[in-house]
């Protein structure tokens, strides 16, 4: 990736980057998409088994948010199909260069490869036997606490993680080398992770671990827990973050 600054710079590049996107096949986002699901998964794995070896909460929560940002930084090294980050292809929309269905479609087709891949690592760490029985309960208690989130408080917390997440996003996108720009992702997915909000991708792997694991999950908590995450996740990636991006860019600049 090239190094770009400014918000001009970084609109034009996410345009460029969704018109490749939507050249791309429906199996290449799919299989993309679901190695992403699987890099998600393995911070989360990295996340909860060096928070789960501390008696301290909150160091063992610290030195675990400073572990989960290795799959997202896997997800932007290896060009994978991430849904939250990839909200910010709504900036096309903005610009008149897609149709609002051509954005959806690649979308669904992101979070649903990204469900797989989550679903499909979840299944890995059972069968594996990954986590000590500390680390599950860990789990089990994250996972049961995020299906009983009140959706006003879920939804607000969704929102204002992807504005997280899509902020350290476009600082790696204008980041000048590869040190550079994994150090300021870093940053700013610990951030994320510090903040526990909700990212319906990292929620995919909790949630089926967890369920996988005899966790008291039902199939109805689960769904509402995606399904109101990933639209929280969808303003504040593709409305706020995208929106304010491209109105800086151009609207206020008398272009376009």
């Amino acid at each position: 990736m090239n190094p770009i600054s400014g918000p001009k710079a970084l609109t034009d590049y996410i345009l460029n980057q969704t018109a490749i996107k939507t050249k791309k096949s429906n199996l290449t986002l799919i299989l993309q998409g679901i190695l992403a699901g699987m890099y998600i998964a393995i911070g989360a794995v990295g996340s909860l088994k060096v928070s789960a070896s501390f008696a301290a909460p909150g160091l063992g929560d610290f030195l675990g948010a400073v572990v989960f940002p290795v799959g997202i930084i896997a997800i932007i090294a290896m060009q994978a199909e991430l849904y939250t980050s990839n909200c910010m292809i709504m900036t096309s929309v903005y610009a008149g260069k897609s149709k609002i269905k051509q954005i959806i479609k690649i979308l669904s087709l992101v979070v649903f490869a990204n469900l797989l891949g989550a679903i499909v690592a979840s299944a890995l760490t059972v069968t594996s036997g990954l986590f000590s029985e500390t680390a599950v309960n860990l789990l089990i208690d994250k996972a049961i606490y995020k299906v009983n989130l009140p959706v006003g408080q879920l939804f607000a917390s969704a929102v204002f993680c992807n504005i997280i997440v899509c902020t350290g996003v476009c600082l790696a996108y204008g980041s000048k080398d590869e040190i550079v720009k994994i150090i300021t992702l870093w940053l700013a997915i610990t951030v994320f992770v510090l903040s526990g909000t909700e990212h319906v991708v990292a929620n995919m792997y909790y949630l089926f671990a967890a369920k996988f694991y005899g966790g008291a999950l039902s199939a109805k908590g689960i769904i509402y827990n995606l399904f109101i995450s990933g639209i929280g996740n969808f303003i504040g990636g593709g409305v706020v973050v995208a929106s304010a991006n491209y109105l800086l860019a151009y609207k206020t600049q008398g272009q376009g």
